[in-house]
């Protein structure tokens, strides 16, 4: 519950900083560092099998993403 905590902020400030990268671009840059910084601290706090799928989540993503393009 702690890590899932830490996810959700960082998704709200990941999508903060995708609003605000037109607007000011200093703000975006903070809202994204926070972001990703909370969601390196949910997955330090995750279990090992989950840090397992996320990891394993990524290297799919990162794997079919030029596919697409």
């Amino acid at each position: 519950m702690f890590s899932s905590f830490f996810l959700v902020i960082a998704v709200v400030c990941i999508g903060f900083a995708i609003k605000l990268r037109r607007t000011e671009e200093v703000h975006s840059i903070a809202a994204t560092c926070a972001g990703l910084l909370s969601s390196m601290c949910s997955f330090v706090l995750a279990p090992p099998s989950a840090q397992l799928a996320m990891t394993l989540m990524m290297v799919g993503v990162v794997r079919l993403l030029p596919l697409r393009f």
